[in-house]
C-alpha cells in the first residue's frame, strides 16, 4: 500500500506545542507505520493525500483547504481552543480571550475542513455545530521522556504542590487563594512558568494586585519553564500533588484539555483540580480515588489538600495516576487515535 502522507501547518519548532501536537505523534506513527500513514511537515511543493492544519487559520489556510477538497484530497482542522463561543465579559486576560476575528476564522476553517480533530470532548461537541465529522483526540504525554521518580521525600510536614502554565493564567490560582493561605507553612507552592512579572504588568491592576498578594502570603518557589523534558524532571523530584484550579465561567477554560494535570500524573503526582470536563474524564479513568480529586467548593479543596498530606506517599494513588495516563493519554495510545481519525477522514475523499 502506498503510504498516505499527512502534513501540518504551524511548524513552530521551538514550541512545546510543536512536539505535542506534531513531533511526538509523527514519530510514533512513522515508527509503527500505523494504518499505512506517514506524517511529515507540510511542504508546498509536495503532493499530499491529506493535510492537517494545526490551529492554523491564517494566511490562506481556508483557501488551501478548499483547494484540497476540490481536488479530491483531505483537509483536516485540528482545534484546541474554543474560539467559537463568544467571550464578552468572561474576565479572561486580553491575550487569552478569543476575539470576533478569531471566531470567524475558526468557523470558516472548521466548515471548510473534511474533518476536525478536537483536543477535548467538550470542544468536540462545540465543533459539531460547523462540521459533521469531529473526533476527540486528547493531548498526548511522552512517557518515554518521564524520568524515574526520585526516592527522596518532601520536607517533613511540607506538601509540595505544583502548578504550571502561562504566566497570565496564574489568575486561576485566585480561585483557591484563601485555601492556600490557610495551610501556611505546611505547603510549598511550586509555580513553573515564564515571565510572570511581565504578565502581571499586563493584567488588570486589581487582579495583578491579588496575584501579588497571594504570592506574598503563600510559601512558594518560581521555576523557569525551559522545556517539557525539564518540566517532567521537576515533577519527578519526589512526592507531591499537581493542582489545576480553573474559573469555569468561560468557554476558554471549560473546553481545555487535561494536559495541565496529565503531565504531572505521568510522573506519579496525584492531582487536585476543578470540575473542568477534561479533568472529569481523567478522574473517571483512575482506579484509586486519590489519584485525581475533583473539587467544586472551597471546602472540598481544603479537604483534598488535607488528605494529600497523608496520601501523598501512598504508592497505590501514585501508581494509579501514572497508569491512567499510560493507558489513555500516552503518545503511543493517542497517536493510534490520531491515525484512526485521519484514516476515517480520508475514506470520505477516496
Amino acid at each position: 500500500m502506498r503510504p498516505w502522507h499527512m502534513a501540518t501547518g504551524w511548524p513552530d519548532r521551538g514550541s512545546p506545542m510543536y512536539f505535542m501536537r506534531f513531533g511526538w505523534i509523527a514519530e510514533e506513527v512513522n515508527r509503527s507505520r500505523a494504518g499505512g500513514l506517514r506524517y511529515e511537515l507540510y511542504r508546498p511543493w509536495r503532493d499530499y493525500d491529506a493535510v492537517v492544519f494545526l490551529k492554523s487559520m491564517e494566511h490562506g489556510c481556508a483557501e488551501l483547504a478548499d483547494k484540497l477538497r476540490s481536488t479530491g484530497r483531505c483537509a483536516i482542522f485540528e482545534a484546541n481552543v474554543d474560539y467559537y463561543t463568544r467571550s464578552e465579559g468572561c474576565g479572561l486576560p486580553s491575550e487569552l480571550a478569543p476575539d470576533a476575528a478569531q471566531r470567524d476564522k475558526a468557523i470558516r476553517m472548521t466548515s471548510a475542513a473534511t474533518a476536525v480533530l478536537a483536543s477535548s470532548r467538550r470542544l468536540a461537541e462545540v465543533c459539531k455545530d460547523w462540521n459533521g465529522m469531529v473526533t476527540w483526540v486528547p493531548d498526548n504525554v511522552p512517557m518515554h521522556l518521564v524520568p524515574s521518580r526520585a526516592s527522596n521525600s518532601a520536607p517533613t510536614g511540607v506538601l509540595q504542590i505544583w502548578w504550571s502554565g502561562m504566566p497570565s493564567k496564574t489568575i486561576d490560582l485566585l480561585l483557591i487563594g484563601d485555601v492556600l493561605r490557610r495551610f501556611g507553612n505546611r505547603i510549598r507552592l511550586n509555580i513553573v512558568t515564564t515571565d510572570i512579572d511581565s504578565a502581571l504588568k499586563r493584567m488588570a491592576p486589581e487582579k495583578a494586585g491579588r496575584v501579588r498578594s497571594l504570592l506574598a502570603g503563600v510559601p512558594h518557589r518560581l521555576h523557569a519553564f525551559k522545556s517539557i523534558r525539564d518540566l517532567l524532571a521537576l515533577y519527578s523530584q519526589g512526592p507531591g500533588v499537581i493542582i489545576s484550579p480553573r474559573f469555569l465561567d468561560n468557554a476558554y477554560n471549560a473546553s481545555h484539555s487535561e494536559w495541565k494535570i496529565s503531565l504531572g500524573m505521568a510522573c506519579g503526582l496525584t492531582a487536585i483540580a476543578s470540575p473542568q470536563p477534561s479533568y472529569l474524564d481523567v478522574a473517571s479513568r483512575c482506579e484509586h480515588p486519590s489519584a485525581a480529586v475533583i473539587c467544586e467548593t472551597e471546602e472540598q479543596w481544603v479537604l483534598a489538600i488535607e488528605n494529600a498530606f497523608s496520601s501523598v506517599d501512598a504508592p497505590d494513588a501514585s501508581e494509579s495516576a501514572q497508569s491512567a495516563v499510560r493507558r489513555h493519554y500516552s503518545t503511543g495510545v493517542v497517536s493510534q487515535m490520531h491515525a484512526d481519525a485521519v484514516r476515517k477522514a480520508m475514506k470520505v475523499t477516496s
